[in-house]
């Protein structure tokens, strides 16, 4: 886990549960100590609901890298979206991509 401040904009936190903020910052903290070096300044985060399932997959563009998840669908009212983080090694900040 990294040690930067951590932000959301104000559309995360009305309109994306708290439970996929939190799993979204876990998988985000996986794939870093994963890539290391190779982590981009922008992740991608896309996420597909099931009934039983969540699908998120993670991608970024330098270098070109992709990762899947599939969990337990536990949050209610889960939406299809897409959802960034961007870092710019003093903080991170989750947000839509409509709110950039």
């Amino acid at each position: 886990m990294t040690n930067n401040s951590r932000y959301m904009t104000k559309a995360i936190s009305e309109e994306l549960d708290i439970e996929l903020q939190v799993v979204l910052w876990q998988f985000y903290d996986e794939i870093n100590e994963q890539r290391k070096e190779q982590m981009d300044y922008l992740q991608v985060f896309e996420i597909s609901v099931c009934e039983e399932t969540l699908t998120i997959t993670n991608r970024q563009e330098v270098p070109s890298l992709q990762t899947k998840v599939i969990i337990n669908n536990k949050v209610k009212g889960a939406k299809n979206t897409t959802v960034w983080i961007i870092d710019d090694e003093r903080y991170q900040t989750m947000l839509f991509p409509k709110d950039y």
